[in-house]
């Protein structure tokens, strides 16, 4: 029997239903419609891992390096994204503080294969650098190892391997997965919304879903609704506090 040896979400509400975290071996969704918050979310589970001295690697498959590197920065200091610039020492002085290390590392969309994260892994690891946590932004973006008849099986398969890669490593993986547009304007994402995201990832350890109209866009409010927790309680709701400004997400 192995350690979990479980990652803080920094969100104590989950940690306390997921026994404190995603554990090594473990893989973790986040799904919701687009511009929901995925990637924010992502960061935000980056950084506490961070904040808990913990190695990150985030794999970007459709944002910028820089532009991620900037969010954890914002994260990690509560500095709106805008004001960046102008708080460089502040900024470097607490990042310099962090227990954790992170590389961010960047692949056109649909280049890479789980694979190709694997290999990239590998060669951190001969170089000293061992991985705790690797975020993937985001599965659906990655290229199937083989190419299959259907879509949908293709992205099942996508799954299954980053959860493998989590076993191998004996880290915990966290990525996220898009919503059909059902979830676009619903108050919560129940399952009906996540079906088509849900089937594709069910081989995770943990699913939670983010859904914000657009009256809660305006007042910074949205919904996690915990669509699968294999350690723990599911189908709960959380209202929570979403400030895309300074990459803040909280449960309130």
């Amino acid at each position: 029997f192995k350690a979990r040896n479980p990652t803080p979400t920094g969100w104590a509400e989950i940690d306390t239903i997921t026994h404190q975290g995603l554990g090594q071996g473990e893989l973790g969704v986040v799904i919701a419609p687009t511009g929901a918050g995925k990637s924010m979310a992502l960061v935000h589970l980056g950084s506490e891992a961070l904040k808990a001295g913990r190695n990150v690697v985030y794999y970007t498959l459709e944002l910028a390096d820089v532009v991620v590197g900037s969010r954890f920065d914002s994260c990690i200091t509560n500095v709106p994204l805008n004001d960046l610039h102008a708080f460089k020492e502040e900024i470097y002085e607490k990042v310099q503080m962090l227990d954790g290390k992170l590389i961010v590392k960047e692949y056109p969309t649909k280049s890479a294969t789980v694979n190709t994260l694997k290999n990239h892994v590998e060669k951190l690891i001969n170089r000293g650098f061992k991985p705790d946590v690797i975020l993937v932004d985001y599965g659906d973006l990655l290229r199937p190892i083989s190419t299959l008849k259907e879509k949908r099986h293709e992205l099942e398969t996508i799954y299954e391997e980053l959860r493998a890669l989590a076993q191998i490593h004996n880290c915990c993986v966290w990525t996220a997965s898009q919503t059909n547009r059902s979830g676009l304007n619903a108050e919560v994402i129940t399952m009906e919304s996540i079906s088509e995201a849900f089937n594709k990832c069910f081989v995770a350890d943990f699913i939670f879903s983010i859904s914000r109209t657009a009256e809660d866009k305006l007042s910074n409010s949205g919904r996690i609704f915990i669509a699968k927790n294999r350690n723990g309680l599911d189908g709960i709701i959380y209202p929570i506090y979403m400030d895309t400004s300074n990459v803040t997400i909280k449960i309130q």
